[in-house]
């Protein structure tokens, strides 16, 4: 197995380069988001270079490092072009793996005889990326050692580990580059362990008895054992509205009518139709090219007043750092309503059931596609009366 890895280094920064180009150069930190406790979530080279690293205090950046420029992330504009790139080496191959922001992974399998040599195809992979984000490419027997070698080229360059320099290529990386928790690399540090060679030389029955499958698969991969395959993406049903204000707004209420305009009119669409959703993205567009996106997994499929109520609590929550300009609506995993097992009756008769929300959303899509409820309720009205039908009565159940 060849496996090519696509790496932009701080893929966040390099896109925000890209519309402030006068800053390269210039020690950049990316902050967190500004729900999340206020750190450094990336920093370039020449931060680094400062003494700043991810997850310090932005406090303490500005003490270590005044020149430094802090950039605010934009997730719905990185989102997007990571899936351009991500769709033009689709086209190169049909097995990419999108990963981390800025890195992919390619198998190389069968595409011999469009390319002489693996360099010739790491460079027309490469060139496929904007040459703007100085990606790198990194060619070699497993994704793991792929990715060190996408990490060691230069920018802009390719780096090719052929099978039988694998092992001798890994055993100088840093332990830290190891892909495991952060608490079996402090753990392996007080043990003196400082590369990927001093790992391997250890007995694997220890490491395994000791740390568990994580230290066994990270005994393997510094081993150069990497059997794992190139998994391409699936592709998921989608469904996406969009929606631009008509004047900037700062207001949660504004932005909870803009909320539930989207979520109308992605039902109406003939793709939802007597359907629902496992999964919503919401992405407000923030004035000066800034955003703000929240992803919300369902326990199980919900239907378009669930979908507004989620949403609706974060957005009472949100402190946008701006004014919102457009908002994006992403609903995935769409699929049947789901059913839901009643108590039976017999032994069980006397328990009643609490699931009443599914009978409450059943008639508010019935009322929709109707326009009034089709569903009645048995109240009882005079139970004196010889008359049967005045003993009862239908009244429509609107919930």
């Amino acid at each position: 197995m060849t496996v090519a890895c696509v790496y932009v280094p701080h893929f966040a920064l390099r896109m925000a380069l890209l519309e402030r180009p006068g800053l390269d150069g210039v020690p950049l930190v990316l902050t967190s988001p500004p729900s999340s406790r206020v750190v450094v979530a990336d920093c370039t080279q020449e931060a680094i270079e400062q003494g700043i690293r991810p997850g310090m205090p932005l406090r303490e950046v500005t003490a270590l490092c005044p020149e430094a420029v802090f950039i605010q992330p934009n997730p719905a504009r990185d989102a997007a072009a990571f899936d351009r790139i991500v769709e033009a080496l689709e086209e190169f191959s049909p097995l990419v793996e999108p990963s981390e922001a800025g890195c992919c992974y390619v198998d190389l399998k069968g595409l011999e005889r469009h390319d002489a040599t693996i360099e010739d195809a790491a460079a027309r992979l490469l060139g496929l990326v904007p040459r703007v984000l100085r990606p790198r490419t990194g060619v070699a027997p497993g994704k793991f050692t792929a990715w060190v070698a996408a990490r060691r080229a230069p920018p802009g360059g390719v780096k090719v580990v052929k099978p039988t320099e694998a092992v001798p290529f890994l055993n100088p990386v840093p332990i830290d580059w190891l892909p495991v928790s952060d608490e079996l690399r402090q753990r392996l540090g007080r043990l003196g362990v400082r590369t990927l060679s001093e790992f391997a030389a250890l007995p694997m029955p220890s490491i395994q008895a000791r740390f568990g499958p994580e230290g066994r698969r990270g005994w393997e991969l510094a081993s150069g054992r990497d059997d794992a395959v190139v998994r391409p993406r699936e592709r998921i049903e989608t469904v996406v509205e969009s929606l631009t204000l008509p004047a900037p707004a700062t207001s949660r209420e504004t932005l909870l009518i803009g909320l539930k305009r989207l979520v109308v009119r992605a039902f109406g669409r003939p793709e939802l139709r007597f359907r629902h959703v496992r999964q919503a993205r919401l992405r407000v567009l923030i004035e000066e090219n800034r955003s703000w996106e929240k992803e919300m997994t369902f326990r199980e499929p919900v239907g378009r007043e669930r979908v507004i109520e989620v949403l609706g609590h974060r957005l009472a929550a949100i402190e946008l750092p701006g004014a919102a300009e457009a908002m994006r609506l992403e609903l995935v995993g769409l699929t049947a309503e789901a059913a839901h097992q009643e108590m039976l009756p017999g032994t069980l008769g006397t328990l009643r059931s609490r699931r009443i929300r599914p009978l409450v959303e059943v008639a508010r899509q019935l009322k929709q596609r109707y326009g009034e409820s089709p569903l009645y309720r048995v109240v009882e009205v005079e139970p004196w009366s010889r008359i049967p039908e005045r003993r009862h009565a239908l009244l429509a159940y609107d919930p």
